[in-house]
């Protein structure tokens, strides 16, 4: 919304002139110690840790002075913006770091795995206390709380975030908010409200209407509207005619009048007079701005790559490619543009498990720019080819001008004319796909005030699309010459032709039935006029012509369980997708039921730490790749050790390798380990290696300490010392014998807890 902020000093001198100041600045003071010390009440303030104060105010028409509040300390900081009310729409607090831990070495200082501690679940308390927060910022008994609690365990959590709809009286409405809460002392950090700079004319109106669901459900209906079109299954090999809804205007029921409301046009008319102070791309800023050139830079291949003759030998040069371009579609006017680059890409072929890449594996495209001045303007052309053969797959073209996008273009090519030449281009260039194609769409130069007419074909079938197959061509109004080429053609996609088709009163009947109705407040712009006839003036003189108000209304809205997609054209169901969230994906054993390390596992699965698969298969001897495995499930990567496919676990050992867990010499996947090398990895993945091997100063009381290998004591001693190892019945460290699947689950718990 457009704002004029006027501060209160400012305002002050306007009205009471040269003797102004000295008074302005004692009531300023006055009425931010007002407001300080109403925030503190609300929030039950203590601010003796503080050192400094600072507040100031910004005043607008519509919201009326909006208080920046600020505490600073040694340290620490708060700032606070409230209202004149002592109403707080957000709250911001921070502190310095004040013990930094010294960290063991980890993957940024060290290249070893981090393995941190289990944090404490401390998210039911965190929730209690951001709903304790919101109850006093709040304005009961109009304002409540609709909070998120969706907690999602994370061994990084330390900070519990929140978001919720502000509810006025008891209905939903735009406002929401937004709440975090520190994990390790369950401080309130930070809050905000999306109406902090939000005026709303004639504050929140009555919730009581006398409207109907029926009523307004009718009046919704009038409008919505269909179009009955071929659209792919969930299979991507079939297409079925459905009637998708044709997304165009929002309107709602008003509460308080029945009637039915246009929100785009009232909207379209606030962003006019500068109420929304969005930017829309022009179509000038849309072909001037070539987002796949960025794409194109990242995918272009270095000099090394380019210098692989084994990947490229089949490659044409860019002369090649630009004279068969020229030869192969003249109808592009390449001739009067000048080549200024070309970006060599390269993109695997997907090829089956197991089958070794070679040289020709590989899809090679090439990205030629053309350039040309024109008057006052540069025109640029961007075609993309095989690279091997030339072959055509896609143009783009812009233009940019030194004084501005002109206000309209000379067209010299009809778009009658125009559509022809797209016409006999595709003939050609979509070969025998072109005779299933029909004429969907069609965007002259002179309706778009722009210099290119644009047609859309689309394949179709008993009198309707499927935009699955579809070629868009555009044509210069300038100069007759192509400007943009895109399209595909699956010809293994099989239409469905319906036996009969419901009609679309009937389809819009079900879809509307089908969407939850529901009745809430709404931001809705409205005139000034309708403000009161003092403070218009002071709108007109702040830059408004609509504001926004706050009003009750009825919208359909989706379901919160599934989203209606459409309908069946034939047989007249509702076509929807399951919304329904999902049953947690995590890491579960069905195999340890009453087994004394499932309480470890089961701790370590909630944070995805584990085996895949299903089952832990406790009593099973480690392999060198169960211990990797599990050990960077730490970082996040879940594997199910028996299942996993050769690819998976060169990537797993790759990254085992990176982390020194193991090295390519002493790859050895079926190697079964001992629990002293269990021990041994994991201390050392942990950065203990160097206080390990310090030797001649450690001890363990295992019962077998006296047969532990000098080399292997300081191991012994950390894991005693760390509770890693507990000896079990005997005490026995036993660093010879072959640790089991339960033992690495349980000697990681015990590191990590």
């Amino acid at each position: 919304m457009k704002r004029k902020l006027l501060s209160l000093f400012l305002a002050s001198v306007m009205l009471f002139g040269v003797a102004a100041p000295a008074l302005a600045a004692e009531e300023a003071d006055q009425e931010l110690m007002n407001v300080t010390a109403k925030v503190k009440a609300t929030l039950d303030l203590d601010t003796e840790l503080y050192d400094d104060f600072q507040g100031y105010s910004e005043e607008d028409v519509l919201l009326g002075k909006r208080w920046k509040l600020s505490w600073s300390g040694d340290g620490i900081g708060l700032t606070i913006t409230a209202d004149d009310s002592g109403k707080i729409y957000s709250y911001n607090a921070y502190r310095a770091v004040e013990d930094i831990a010294v960290a063991l070495p980890s993957r940024s200082n060290g290249g070893r795995l981090d393995i941190p501690r289990l944090p404490e679940d401390k998210s039911g308390a965190a929730y209690d206390t951001a709903k304790a927060f919101l109850a006093k910022v709040l304005e009961a008994p109009v304002e409540t709380i609709e909070l998120s609690n969706e907690y999602r365990p994370s061994l990084s959590q330390d900070t519990y975030w929140y978001n919720g709809t502000v509810l006025l009286n008891g209905l939903d409405s735009p406002i929401t908010c937004h709440i975090s809460v520190r994990a390790s002392d369950l401080t309130v950090l930070r809050f905000d409200r999306s109406d902090e700079n939000s005026g709303y004319l004639g504050g929140v109106p009555g919730k009581d209407t006398s409207v109907t669901d029926a009523q307004a459900r009718r009046l919704l209906r009038s409008t919505i509207d269909m179009e009955a079109k071929y659209v792919l299954l969930d299979d991507g090999k079939t297409a079925r005619v459905q009637y998708v809804p044709l997304y165009g205007d929002s309107y709602y029921v008003d509460g308080a009048t029945g009637e039915l409301v246009n929100l785009t046009e009232l909207r379209s008319k606030l962003w006019a007079s500068g109420g929304a102070g969005n930017r829309y791309l022009t179509s000038a800023d849309m072909e001037t701005a070539a987002p796949e050139d960025a794409g194109a830079m990242k995918n272009a291949l270095t000099q090394a790559e380019k210098d692989g003759a084994a990947i490229l030998k089949t490659a044409l040069s860019k002369e090649d490619l630009d004279k068969v371009l020229k030869n192969a579609w003249p109808e592009m006017g390449l001739e009067k543009y000048t080549l200024a680059t070309a970006t060599y890409s390269i993109s695997e072929k997907k090829l089956d498990e197991g089958v070794e890449r070679t040289p020709e594996d590989y899809d090679v495209t090439c990205r030629l720019t053309y350039g040309r001045q024109l008057d006052g303007a540069t025109a640029n052309k961007y075609v993309t080819v095989d690279a091997k053969t030339g072959e055509l797959q896609s143009l783009r073209s812009g233009r940019s001008y030194k004084d501005g996008w002109p206000d309209s273009f000379p067209i010299s090519t009809p778009v009658n004319t125009a559509q022809s030449t797209a016409e006999a281009f595709l003939t050609a260039f979509a070969g025998e796909n072109y005779a299933k194609l029909g004429l969907f769409s069609t965007d002259s130069a002179k309706d778009s005030k722009g210099w290119q007419h644009t047609f859309t074909f689309q394949q179709e079938n008993a009198g309707y699309f499927f935009d699955g197959n579809s070629y868009t061509v555009g044509v210069d109004a300038t100069d007759g010459t192509l400007t943009y080429v895109s399209g595909h053609f699956d010809k293994e996609i099989a239409l469905v032709t319906p036996a009969k088709v419901v009609s679309k009163a009937a389809a819009i009947e079900t879809y509307e039935t089908a969407l939850k109705l529901n009745y809430g407040y709404l931001e809705v712009p409205v005139s000034i006029s309708l403000a009161g006839q003092q403070i218009i003036p002071l709108l007109k003189e702040a830059g408004y012509e609509y504001v926004e108000a706050l009003k009750t209304g009825f919208v359909l809205s989706q379901p919160e369980d599934k989203h209606i997609r459409g309908v069946d054209a034939e047989t007249g169901e509702v076509l929807s997708w399951d919304n329904t969230p999902g049953e947690e994906t995590g890491i579960t054993y069905d195999d340890l039921d009453g087994h004394w390390v499932k309480p470890a596992a089961d701790a370590l699965a909630v944070f995805q730490i584990g085996f895949g698969g299903g089952s832990l298969k406790p009593a099973e001897a480690l392999t060198q790749r169960d211990m990797i495995a599990l050990l960077l499930s730490v970082e996040g990567y879940s594997f199910d050790p028996a299942t996993a496919t050769k690819d998976e676990v060169d990537w797993l050992y790759s990254r085992a390798y990176t982390y020194g867990l193991v090295t390519p010499e002493t790859r050895n996947e079926e190697k079964a380990i001992s629990r002293g090398e269990l021990v041994k990895c994991l201390l050392d993945s942990a950065g203990y290696e160097k206080i390990a091997n310090i030797p001649g100063i450690f001890r363990c009381d295992f019962a077998d300490a006296a047969s532990i290998p000098a080399g292997d004591m300081g191991y012994a001693a950390l894991a005693q010392g760390l509770g890693l190892v507990n000896g079990g019945s005997a005490g026995s460290y036993a660093a010879a014998r072959t640790a089991t699947r339960a033992e690495a689950i349980s000697f990681l718990y015990q590191y990590m807890k």
